[in-house]
């Protein structure tokens, strides 16, 4: 029986979200770091992520300081090199990927294209025409209102950004400092090794549940909890000094709502 389960393939163009970070930055003052996690978790609300690819020439310093932070969320260094190295060329190679990916894969459901360049409004195109959800990420200021009007949604990475920020701010003030082998307002780490804070990883897991399923108002705890290990697959309730996910979700009543072994945002 085939699955029903909707399935996510991510490509990054990551030598162009870099590049226009460092822009935005310079007439901003913004800090110009890419926040891997804040690009896959948006991919991850989607279904599950199977295919995730970054796109640059990992040699030069500033794409490689993120390659474990990419490694440890599984996702396929793309080598280019710098005799192709060119716009055009990392376009190229990330589109033929895709298409690709899209005639091999038919169970692929939603396409996420991390840039913002107007080159990749065809593979937007042919994406939807092949049945498939198309979905953008783009750093402001380089985010071609053509592409963006090519997918099904389009968002802005520096809202994704504030919104994630404004989670952690909220958790380090409502999350209850109770004594944890690993404390629960933890920092997420760029290795894998440490737990991410709980307030915004329960609560991004609700945001996927809700976009997979919008014609659901509660979400049985167990869908929750399988979103959640999409997202941080070494999740245990333990690291937060819980001995069950219900008590864990406990400390939130004032932002999450418990009801029948289901959860909703309030």
């Amino acid at each position: 029986m085939a699955s029903t389960e909707s399935r996510v393939a991510i490509y990054i163009d990551f030598d162009n979200v870099v590049i226009s970070r460092a822009s935005q930055a310079k007439s901003t003052g913004v800090a110009s770091t890419v926040a891997i996690d804040v690009l896959l978790d948006f991919a991850t609300r989607y279904g599950r992520l199977t295919i995730a690819r970054a796109y640059a020439d990992w040699s030069v310093a500033q794409n490689a300081g993120y390659k474990d932070q990419l490694v440890a969320r599984a996702v396929e260094l793309v080598q280019l090199f710098p005799a192709t190295r060119t716009k055009n060329g990392a376009d190229i190679r990330m589109a033929v990927d895709a298409i690709e990916d899209l005639y091999l894969h038919h169970d692929l459901t939603h396409v996420v294209i991390a840039a913002g360049d107007s080159d990749f409004i065809p593979l937007a195109q042919r994406a939807r025409r092949l049945g498939r959800i198309v979905l953008g990420v783009g750093v402001a200021g380089s985010i071609s209102k053509t592409l963006a009007s090519a997918c099904d949604v389009y968002v802005d990475y520096d809202e994704l950004l504030d919104d994630r920020q404004k989670l952690e701010a909220q958790d380090d003030h409502d999350e209850p400092k109770v004594p944890a082998k690993v404390a629960p307002d933890a920092q997420p780490s760029s290795g894998g090794g440490s737990p991410r804070r709980a307030y915004p990883l329960i609560t991004e897991a609700l945001r996927g549940v809700d976009a997979q399923h919008p014609d659901r108002e509660w979400h049985a705890l167990s869908a929750l909890k399988n979103q959640i290990l999409r997202i941080a697959p070494t999740f245990k309730e333990s690291d937060y000094d819980a001995a069950s996910f219900s008590e864990l979700l406990g400390r939130y009543t004032s932002q999450i709502e418990v009801r029948d072994n289901k959860a909703r945002l309030r």
